[in-house]
């Protein structure tokens, strides 16, 4: 366990995340009320640069929040730019599309002031063109889109966002100043409280479907779906969290930055994907308890479990774990949900969910199981074999 002193998240970032409450709830929603492949692939795709931009501004206040006593009233101002990119999604991106540039672009400015301060204040030594091309540059570009038709607007999306995955592989100047003020107890923390959200949205969509059909089988699908969000957030904070700090401390010894960029920003994308697939398939089963449920709500069931522990153990390879382990658990993950979810086609809804939740059941007194071993042969604390964030 890490000696650095601990960290917690700030009380204005809790209330940013308060647009991001909304954001997944219309994420899920339109996947909810649209599960075919292409509403699915396009609200995803338009989820990154919100992720993107969560995750740039958590990490900004990370460093420098400590610092610069203006960084909460730059978090606060910036809500105003995933609230306005959530709803151009919700109201249509082909109408909207312009109301979605504007709010990248106003996050992309605010980031800007965030990495300035502290540079005024000599608390910074990143040179002065990182901030100025991640945030500026691409801010520029999103303002340019605007006037651009679709689907070309797309592409330059596309391209500003890429710019700025691209700048934060290159390393020049920015990885020493992420080694020397990175808190891992307020990266671990902010990334819970995000996995949270999307449960909530699950737990969400699991009740109002019961309260809308307040059946048998309605209550049975509204419990197997709660059910299903408890083991999820169990298999985060019980196994996962814990373990990973020890890992990102250790990569950040050993100077490992690459890592710990793709463990705090990359990869939990895929961990959030999965879960918003997974509060939307409930949301659809619970709807409608006693229809057959369709193979597209099935497939979200599945693709979502499956994201999960995919993200879970490309994380616990991330991190250094042992591969033996994380197969071990890995393996069985993507097969008995999908098993779950689609050998019983045919079935009404809350059946499909029954099963999902009783293959997940399976998998918790798996990886128990697979932690006493550990725990046997390495003499540590239990640890999951599948290390998550």
């Amino acid at each position: 366990m890490s000696n650095e002193p601990r960290r917690a998240a700030d009380w204005y970032e809790l209330l940013f995340d308060l647009v991001f409450v909304a954001v997944v709830a219309v994420a899920a929603e339109r996947i909810e009320a649209d599960p075919g492949l292409p509403t699915v692939t396009t609200t995803l795709l338009l989820f990154f640069p919100l992720w993107w931009a969560w995750v740039n501004l958590m990490a900004t206040n990370n460093l420098y929040g400590e610092h610069v006593p203006a960084m909460g009233a730059l978090i606060i101002a910036a809500m105003p730019g995933p609230a306005a990119m959530a709803i151009a999604v919700a109201a249509g991106i082909v109408d909207f599309g312009w109301l979605y540039a504007v709010g990248a672009a106003w996050i992309r400015l605010i980031l800007l002031a965030m990495w300035l301060l502290p540079r005024a204040r000599g608390a910074t030594s990143v040179p002065l063109w990182r901030p100025l091309a991640y945030n500026l540059g691409t801010a520029a570009v999103w303002l340019v889109s605007i006037a651009v038709p679709p689907p070309f607007r797309y592409v330059l999306w596309v391209v500003a966002v890429g710019a700025e995955v691209a700048l934060l592989a290159a390393r020049g100047g920015f990885a020493s100043e992420v080694y020397r003020r990175v808190s891992i107890s307020h990266f671990l923390e902010r990334i819970g409280l995000f996995v949270v959200i999307v449960v909530g949205e699950a737990v969400y969509l699991a009740v109002t479907g019961l309260a809308e059909h307040p059946t048998v089988p309605g209550a049975g699908a509204g419990l197997a779906g709660l059910v299903i969000c408890a083991l999820l957030a169990r298999a985060f904070f019980r196994w996962g969290a814990p373990s990973a700090e020890q890992g990102l401390t250790t990569v950040r010894a050993t100077g490992s930055f690459g890592a710990l960029r793709d463990v705090a920003m990359y990869l939990p994308f895929l961990l959030i994907a999965g879960l918003t697939l997974i509060a939307a398939a409930i949301g659809v089963a619970v709807h409608d308890p006693d229809a057959s449920l369709g193979l597209a709500p099935r497939l979200l069931l599945a693709c979502g479990i499956g994201a999960f522990y995919l993200s879970n153990a490309l994380i616990g390879v991330r991190l250094g774990r042992p591969l033996s382990f994380i197969v071990a658990l890995l393996v069985p993950a993507l097969i008995l949900p999908s098993a779950a979810s689609l050998l019983s086609l045919g079935s009404p809804g809350w059946v499909t969910l029954a099963l999902a939740a009783a293959a997940l059941v399976l998998l918790d007194l798996l990886t128990a199981a697979l932690a006493r071993r550990a725990r046997r042969t390495n003499g540590s604390a239990a640890r999951s074999p599948l290390d998550s964030l």
